[in-house]
């Protein structure tokens, strides 16, 4: 097999990591979150959601790529270069870390008591809102975010923004924590339809409001 030469560098991608943990404020900078909730981040996908470490790379540089890719929203190229790995292997390893985050997802992005038993206080203690919300579970809107698609792919995908889209729900509590994020749909997907295909598609998922009572959109 013919392979790429390896390749050199003063700095390797784990020694770069941990000079960017060690300095004050440049972990924000470079991965968007501080030092600490990168530590706590990692232990977590690795005690309770599969995240391992390989041969040449260990859990924390990992981590490290995949939030490097996200949070600067760079290529694969520029992620070669920094952590002076091939494509394949940050190919890999961001697809590895994803699968983690998404098990992780199914735990976090979801509301506290299902059921929905209690009124949030900052309804309840609102003299004028309670009468009205009280029954209000949280808010539900909609976004764009673009996709890179083959052009032979492109044309369901674009919408009333003009370039390939996915149209994404979300659901957040009062407390403005997500309990319900639904992605991949098509930006041609008018609003409505998204909502009635996620409440039919995840009806075991989505948020409903207490038994009994009506929801409004």
């Amino acid at each position: 097999l013919d392979k790429n030469p390896p390749r050199i560098a003063n700095t390797s991608g784990m020694g770069w990591l941990l000079e960017t943990l060690r300095t004050p404020g440049e972990c924000h900078k470079q991965l968007r979150m501080s030092t600490e909730i990168f530590m706590d981040l990692h232990d977590l996908l690795v005690s309770r959601y599969g995240l391992q470490p390989s041969m040449h790379m260990n859990t924390y540089e990992a981590l490290a790529i995949f939030l490097f890719i996200c949070a600067g929203n760079e290529s694969s190229r520029k992620s070669q270069n920094r952590f002076n790995h091939s494509g394949e292997t940050i190919h890999r390893k961001f697809s590895e870390v994803l699968e983690c985050l998404m098990e992780m997802a199914k735990d976090f992005i979801v509301p506290k008591d299902a059921n929905f038993r209690t009124v949030h206080k900052r309804i309840r203690d609102h003299k004028r809102a309670y009468p009205h919300f009280k029954c209000c579970i949280g808010a539900l809107d909609g976004t764009h975010v673009r996709v890179a698609l083959h052009p032979n792919e492109q044309v369901r995908y674009i919408g009333k923004t003009g370039i390939p889209t996915q149209n994404i729900l979300a659901i957040c509590d009062f407390d403005m924590r997500f309990t319900y994020v639904s992605v991949g749909q098509p930006g041609a997907m008018h609003d409505t339809s998204v909502l009635y295909n996620v409440m039919k598609v995840d009806e075991k998922f989505f948020p409903h409001p207490p038994k009994g009572e009506r929801a409004v959109e």
